[in-house]
């Protein structure tokens, strides 16, 4: 009789489950956190049988999390990796990546809001000194607590609810379940392609300087707080990261000026200036010369080794 009773109350639930619809649909939609496009959150992801796709990680890193099927992905020079069901993968911020479907597969995909908590950058910040187990592992098992959120994040997609909110709660939620029923060890190699956990903080820092501009973007990058970012970096090059910054910024301005091909327009550019009048002035002030002089000075020393 138990059974029978313990039975029914599971085909109720579920009935519940697969029969609940999103109420209001109309004034959801019309909600502002329904109608603007974010480049985080969560989405969706299938692929037919012998299908290939690409994600588009140019905003941020991302997490493949897959539920059915089985998966063979390519992340920049890795090749092939297996992703079984129950399984979850990350695929790092601009990495070229290829995903084919060994048998129709079905997923989700979090693309990482880097608006994050300090609790979170501190959990993020908490494993970078860990030790990594393995660095070419990038898979890790989806475990039942982290099962059950994903599950109930498919459904709520398919029923519509698309609301911002929702987005970043499930993702805190997912965060506190990482911290709660992953060791630190596994969570270091997991997010070492985004972290940079697993190489040399001054490798990390000469790779990537060039492709920001400020010291928070650099911190943003690393994914740690700017204080925490500043410490580390006065730590490794015994000068804060804005004074290395800006010494690299006038190295990269005056190698430009050398190359005569370039007008002096295109650098005021690229770095930045508002004119070539306003680089000129910058000139001046660093070098003691305008940028004419800077590249006559420089003409005039290739002849004299010639």
């Amino acid at each position: 009789m138990k059974n029978k009773y313990v039975k029914w109350i599971v085909f109720f639930l579920n009935y519940l489950y697969y029969n609940m619809k999103l109420l209001y649909l109309s004034e959801h939609h019309s909600c502002f956190n329904y109608q603007l496009k974010f480049d985080s959150g969560f989405a969706r992801y299938k692929l037919a049988s012998q299908e290939s796709g690409q994600i588009d990680n140019s905003s941020c890193f991302c997490i493949l999390f897959l539920l059915e099927g089985e998966l063979s992905v390519s992340i920049g020079r890795e090749c092939h990796i297996p992703l079984l069901k129950n399984n979850m993968l990350l695929i790092p911020q601009n990495e070229r990546n290829r995903i084919d479907s060994i048998v129709s597969a079905e997923g989700l995909l979090l693309f990482w809001d880097k608006q994050i908590t300090a609790c979170d950058k501190m959990f993020l910040e908490s494993i970078s000194h860990d030790k990594i187990e393995n660095e070419n592992c990038r898979v890790l098992p989806i475990r039942k607590p982290l099962l059950y959120v994903l599950r109930q994040l498919l459904f709520y997609l398919g029923e519509g609810m698309l609301c911002r909110h929702m987005h970043i709660l499930k993702q805190q939620e997912i965060n506190l379940i990482l911290r709660g029923f992953y060791t630190k060890s596994e969570l270091a190699t997991f997010f070492s392609g985004t972290t940079e956990i697993g190489r040399k903080f001054e490798n990390f820092v000469l790779d990537n300087y060039q492709k920001v501009r400020t010291v928070k973007e650099f911190a943003s990058l690393c994914c740690v707080s700017e204080r925490s970012f500043n410490r580390k970096f006065q730590e490794y090059f015994n000068q804060s990261p804005y004074q290395w910054m800006q010494e690299r910024r006038a190295e990269l301005i005056r190698e430009k000026i050398s190359e005569p091909d370039i007008a002096f327009r295109e650098i005021a550019m690229d770095f930045g200036f508002s004119s070539p009048a306003h680089l000129t002035c910058y000139c001046k002030k660093l070098f003691g010369a305008t940028p004419t002089e800077l590249r006559s000075s420089c003409e005039k020393e290739n002849k004299t080794k010639l």
